[in-house]
């Protein structure tokens, strides 16, 4: 009778220790699977976050796109007319002095917003992106297509202000004070304009390869907001 109670007590314990056992592994899965929740949501907080940045960065790539390709253009203008006779010859003094214009625009520079980036790097958030190829597309931008614009665009502006800057635009500096073009003299920029041409020529590669690194941006984005935007419809 002894053995039989003792039989019975031990079946009851391994009943008592397999139901808390089921109960602890129950409770794991709940509190994993509102952990795997939690972690969905602030995934898709996330790409939310993502996409107004990229979002305003896409607008001010394409704006200061327009600002250098027009830029560009008059570097190029500049740069194929020999002398101020000829290029006179082509357009009235107000069209030269709006081309003028239009190059000291060329250090206009597309300021990417990296610090969402920084933020989810230093958080470890990165990790919460499911998708290993989404990651390596947010990666890919910000750490080598925005740092390589930085790089050329720096290069541009440095380019920039230790020659036409310096050198035309300095000569001429008291006539466009506060952007005021309209006081610039035809005699002034015919004297000057050897120092432009020169100028233009030294600064135009360099225009044109920070513009295909803009360029470049641009498109990294646009990929970068269909990925994300498909993400957020999952």
């Amino acid at each position: 009778m002894e053995k039989n109670k003792t039989g019975k007590y031990l079946k009851y314990a391994i009943g008592e220790i397999v139901l808390v056992v089921i109960g602890i592994l129950i409770a794991l899965s709940i509190n994993n699977w509102n952990d795997y929740r939690k972690d969905r949501i602030e995934e898709k907080n996330l790409y939310k976050t993502l996409i107004r940045s990229l979002n305003n960065d896409l607008i001010d790539v394409r704006d200061k796109s327009v600002i250098l390709d027009s830029a560009i253009s008059a570097q190029r203008i500049f740069i194929t007319n020999n002398s101020f006779e000829s290029i006179s010859s082509k357009y009235p003094f107000s069209e030269i002095r709006d081309l003028i214009n239009r190059v000291g625009q060329t250090s206009k520079s597309f300021v990417p917003n990296i610090s969402i980036y920084n933020k989810i790097m230093q958080n470890n958030q990165i990790d919460l992106i499911q998708s290993d190829a989404l990651q390596m597309q947010i990666m890919a931008l910000y750490d080598r297509a925005y740092w390589e614009y930085k790089d050329l665009d720096a290069s541009l502006e440095n380019q920039y202000l230790a020659g036409i800057n310096r050198n035309f635009f300095g000569n001429i500096s008291h006539r466009v004070i506060m952007n005021n073009w309209t006081a610039l003299r035809e005699d002034e920029s015919r004297e000057n304009y050897d120092a432009l041409k020169k100028d233009c020529r030294e600064i135009y590669f360099l225009s044109l390869s920070v513009k295909r690194s803009m360029f470049n941006c641009e498109q990294e984005i646009e990929v970068l907001l269909e990925s994300l935007n498909n993400e957020l419809k999952l």
